[in-house]
């Protein structure tokens, strides 16, 4: 027997007899001491070794023997491997088991499918040791029966921390969803809140994970409640131990969800407030709610609408419709739906008629100054998810109306210029209904478009002061890279997912409109200044302008002093000052976090210099108990033990009771300060205010760069 061989012998026993060992005293104790469940937590981390190397063993194997260069060496210490980390893997795993909250059936069937493949992987082991082990009739069935019982175990395991139908979920044909288009509709249980709890609750508390010995999978689970009892009381939902989870600190061990997992939001939150307070209703429709109701407006974004499926238009139609005068393009690149504008001032219907080629494709028709006639608008009748229409032509009179009524998708119609009469508009606004109308310039005066627009509930343009013609608006434009601080130079990169469209933009802090630069190559930055940018296209809407402030930062800082360190799970305080910039996810590594207290750092120059501007980023998720800080003082002294004096302060601004999540930069511009240290405070608030669901508790600041510039 090898030294190789012997160490894994005396392994082996060592492993077993301390987990076993360790086993018998949890088992003996009247709660699972805290060590076990800890050793219990890296299940999950260890459970991958023994499935990775017994599959690339039985790789090595079937190799070896199709290539008769069978490396038996390799295998041994392979199988010793496996096995070694099989055995410590399934004492953890039961260690883990000890927290309860898991179906006993599937847990069992996991447990003990673990230990087999353990015992099998172990006895390949030792008859590996043999001389000749490969050509032993029991190895390889034996090999492909332990593979199989990993296998299972495996499944087992996604079951108890996924569901049921983790493995199967994308092998069939996903369930679609039952069309609900008005909040009457809706039922507020099957169609909100189990929507909520299977979002941000259901991974822990199902039939297989049941933490706290609660599931939420159902009406019977809810009511069943947990270990504590009852978790939801109708009516109130401040005496239900469910809801009063949701709104502890997220650093609190009792916080639901717990800090790592998708938090709920502020509306979800109030959405089941509001269930539980009107008496946890699991049957009945939303009822009697008036239109301007908070509930209403919460609920709206749970409604689901008919998504069209378009095919994609044929290459050869579309350069069909393309040789009879019109620009097509696609709206998205790579999408199905195509804005079409006619491009000749003398149209004929045999070219127009070319559009029913497009039938499907066409969601945006732009005619232009075309000399459309009544009769060239019958192609109008195939165009069936035609949303937006602009006819410019005094030719369209009323007799158009019938083609116009079967526009059932659209949602913007222009007929600027137009012979259309009020009564005309009248007749088609009685079978169809669009969000605007542009009548201007035709027979249709402001008196009857006012009475129109309040008769049909819609919103009718009739002067070309009023607003922009077109309703289709650009969206803003993309700005790479995110980060927005430097040390020498900066190059700029500007995008959009759509084609012909102008970016155009300034760097004077003035907003870009048509005479501003276009963007072609790059923008390449050499100071800190402003930046703006929008789009801009022939008949859209301009975007809204995306405003960027750039800083050209003129010390690196390098030797800071911080009085009260960040909590540890959030960055290090040396990142403060890396010139990274932290994302909108306050966990991503780049924020330090303060939970009720000031950052107070003192910063050091190396040597006396002349200071301008000092900022720093900060975060606010209001559903995470964080909150923009309250000021921002900075104080500066020559000598490091020395007096520092104030130099400025100021109040950061925040408004209402949050909504998105949301980041900026606070700048204090000082009168030319020369001075070695620089000491920087952001003060926190003293506790979370009135409208906050947490509030009195103390609330978080997180803090990301902080630059002189």
């Amino acid at each position: 027997m090898t030294n190789v061989h012997r160490l894994y012998k005396i392994l082996f026993a060592t492993v077993i007899s301390l987990f076993g060992l360790i086993t018998i005293y949890a088992l003996q104790a009247e709660e699972t001491p805290r060590f076990v469940l800890f050793f219990g937590r890296f299940h999950p981390l260890l459970l991958h070794l023994p499935i990775g190397a017994l599959l690339v063993t039985f790789f090595i194997d079937v190799i070896g023997r199709i290539q008769k260069n069978y490396a038996s060496e390799i295998i041994k210490s392979m199988l010793g491997f496996t096995a070694f980390f099989a055995i410590i893997t399934c004492f953890i795993g039961y260690f883990l088991s000890l927290e309860g909250g898991y179906q006993e059936e599937t847990l069992n069937l996991h447990l003990y499918t673990g230990i087999g493949t353990a015992i099998l992987v172990s006895g390949l082991f030792y008859l590996s040791l043999e001389e000749n082990f490969e050509s032993n009739k029991l190895f390889l069935p034996l090999f492909l029966i332990s593979l199989v019982c990993i296998s299972v175990a495996g499944h087992f395991g996604s079951v108890l921390t996924h569901g049921n139908d983790f493995l199967l979920e994308y092998a069939r044909a996903p369930q679609k969803e039952k069309t609900i288009e008005v909040v009457d509709s809706l039922k507020i249980y099957d169609n909100v809140v189990a929507k909520i709890l299977d979002d941000k609750c259901v991974s822990c508390h199902n039939t297989n994970k049941r933490k706290g010995d609660l599931s939420l999978i159902s009406k019977n689970h809810i009511l069943q409640g947990g270990e504590s009892g009852e978790v939801l009381i109708a009516g109130n939902a401040d005496a239900s131990l469910f809801y009063t989870q949701l709104l502890l600190p997220i650093s609190d061990e009792d916080r639901m969800p717990p800090e790592g997992k998708a938090q709920l939001t502020k509306d979800e939150i109030w959405i089941l407030k509001h269930w539980i307070d009107n008496g946890l209703d699991f049957d009945n429709y939303v009822q009697g709610i008036s239109e301007n109701d908070t509930l209403k407006t919460k609920l709206e974004k749970y409604l689901v609408f008919n998504k069209l499926e378009i095919p994609k238009a044929s290459r050869n139609d579309i350069e069909k419709v393309r040789a009879s005068g019109f620009r097509v393009l696609e709206i998205v690149p790579g999408q199905s739906e195509l804005s079409v504008k006619y491009l000749d001032a003398e149209p004929d219907k045999e070219r127009i008629d070319k559009l029913s080629l497009l039938s499907e494709q066409v969601v945006e028709l732009n005619f232009g100054s075309a000399q459309v006639t009544d009769e060239m608008t019958n192609v109008l009748r195939r165009l069936e998810n035609l949303k937006s229409l602009r006819l410019n032509s005094p030719s369209i009179t009323d007799a158009s109306i019938n083609n116009l009524k079967s526009l059932e998708s659209v949602e913007v119609l222009n007929v600027y210029n137009t012979g259309i009469t009020r009564d005309g508009l009248a007749d088609l606004l009685s079978v169809i209904t669009p969000k605007k109308v542009y009548t201007w310039e035709t027979e249709i005066d402001q008196e009857s478009a006012e009475a129109l627009a309040s008769n049909f509930n819609i919103n009718i343009v009739n002067g070309a002061g009023d607003e922009l013609i077109e309703g289709s608006k650009l969206e803003v434009p993309l700005i790479t890279p995110d980060n927005t601080l430097f040390m020498k130079e900066m190059d700029i990169v500007l995008s959009t997912r759509l084609k012909g469209v102008d970016l155009r933009y300034t760097l004077d802090g003035a907003s870009p409109d048509s005479t501003s630069p276009v963007f072609s190559d790059k923008i390449t930055l050499t100071d800190s200044g402003t930046l703006k940018v929008a789009a801009f296209k022939e008949n859209w809407v301009p975007s809204d302008v995306i405003t960027r402030d750039y800083a050209k930062v003129q010390h690196r800082i390098a030797d800071f002093s911080i009085e009260e360190e960040p909590s540890e799970r959030f960055a290090d305080p040396k990142q403060l000052f890396d010139l990274e910039e932290g994302s909108l996810s306050f966990g991503d590594g780049k924020w330090a976090g303060f939970l009720g207290s000031d950052l107070t750092t003192t910063i050091d120059l190396g040597s006396d210099k002349v200071v301008e501007h000092i900022s720093f980023s900060t975060l606010e998720d209001v559903g995470s108990w964080i909150l923009y800080p309250t000021k921002f003082l900075i104080y500066a002294s020559n000598t490091k033990d020395g007096e520092f004096a104030m130099i400025d302060e100021v109040s950061v601004p925040r408004q209402g009771e949050g909504g998105a999540v949301e980041k900026k930069k606070v700048t204090l511009t000082l009168p030319k300060t020369k001075a070695r240290y620089f000491k920087i405070v952001i003060k926190n608030r003293d506790a979370l205010p009135e409208w906050h669901v947490g509030a009195g508790n103390p609330g978080w600041i997180f803090v990301d760069e902080i630059f002189v510039w």
